[in-house]
């Protein structure tokens, strides 16, 4: 009942997430909001940074080193997936006049 709980309010949380994001994008434009993309200095930076967070963590976390690693190895996995399907087609998504 609890991890059908937890998928429930999971779903409903990213559903809610995705429809909502594009009237609150359009308002905070339309207040005079300008959008940039993180440059990738600063995505690269942060990424360090969090790597060296959770490399931090683990060492002295027995628990946290062993599930970090195994989440690790599924996000590369993932990751793998995730280029060769969903960031292609959001390319071509992204380049269509909808």
């Amino acid at each position: 009942m609890l991890e059908n709980a937890a998928m429930h309010a999971s779903t409903v949380m990213m559903a809610r997430y995705d429809a909502r994001n594009p009237a609150a994008l359009k308002k905070m434009v339309a207040g005079g909001v300008r959008l940039f993309a993180f440059p990738r200095p600063v995505l690269d930076a942060a990424f360090k940074a969090s790597q060296d967070v959770y490399a931090e963590i683990a060492g002295r976390n027995p628990a946290f080193r062993k599930i970090h690693a195994d989440y690790m190895a599924f996000r590369r996995d993932a990751n793998l997936w995730f280029r060769f399907s969903e960031a292609s087609f959001d390319r071509f998504m992204q380049a269509q006049r909808l």
